[in-house]
């Protein structure tokens, strides 16, 4: 999970928006617990804004979506404040694992993380990786929970970030290999470069890599070092 900054409102939420509530509002009066209209807040314009906002990724795993199931989540559940069944604030995009998340009887959003309000260092100091594996930081509850609401150590998504985190590695070997070959200390600025990508807001699993480099760079016995 990394910090989003939240795009405007895509123009046909703007304009639609009180109608879609509306009609909405007036279906639940003879069906309480019907669903909104997913094609209305699931709209291919709305979907794109919010693609651009995660670079393609699942708000709450990292997951790229690029051939994945892409699913927009409420963050506040419709069950719990129907009023919210349109409002952009509360629209996330998500992979499918994410958005089989527990229910807010379970565990409320009040108590787990929420990536369009948390920064990037109120994240991390919540949750961080050992390896792929996923951990709340120091036994902090909100970190514990925002893993569990919404699955985020599930075996499938360990799978994906040990797959990535082998990517990773064969870059650092081949870096490594380079360093000795030249008798070098110090990472050349395309080398730097190639690492820090791994650690972007728009890459897979960024904060899981940044995680991991820090490691990486802080092993006394490791061959380089960063300037």
């Amino acid at each position: 999970m990394r910090h989003i900054d939240r795009l405007p409102v895509p123009e046909i939420l703007f304009a639609k928006q009180k109608e879609w509530q509306q009609k909405y509002d007036e279906k639940r009066k003879g069906s309480p617990h019907c669903r909104p209209d997913s094609s209305k807040y699931a709209h291919r314009s709305i979907v794109d804004q919010l693609w651009s906002m995660s670079s393609g990724k699942c708000f709450y795993c990292e997951t790229k979506l690029s051939g994945e199931p892409r699913e927009v989540d409420h963050f506040i559940e419709v069950a719990c404040d129907p009023s919210k069944a349109y409002e952009w604030d509360n629209l996330y995009l998500s992979c499918s694992n994410c958005n089989n998340k527990l229910s807010d009887s379970t565990i409320s959003v009040e108590c787990v993380l929420d990536p369009c309000r948390d920064s990037d260092e109120v994240i991390r100091n919540n949750i961080t990786f050992e390896d792929e594996i996923i951990c709340p930081v120091a036994n902090s509850c909100k970190g514990l929970d925002t893993i569990r609401k919404y699955r985020l150590d599930s075996e499938a998504l360990d799978y994906k970030r040990a797959k990535w985190l082998i990517k990773l590695s064969k870059v650092i070997i081949r870096i490594e290999a380079a360093m000795r070959a030249d008798s070098r200390k110090e990472l050349t600025d395309e080398e730097r470069r190639c690492l820090l990508g791994f650690t972007q807001p728009s890459s897979p699993y960024s904060l899981m890599c940044s995680v991991y480099l820090e490691k990486i760079f802080s092993a006394p016995d490791f061959v380089f070092r960063s300037k």
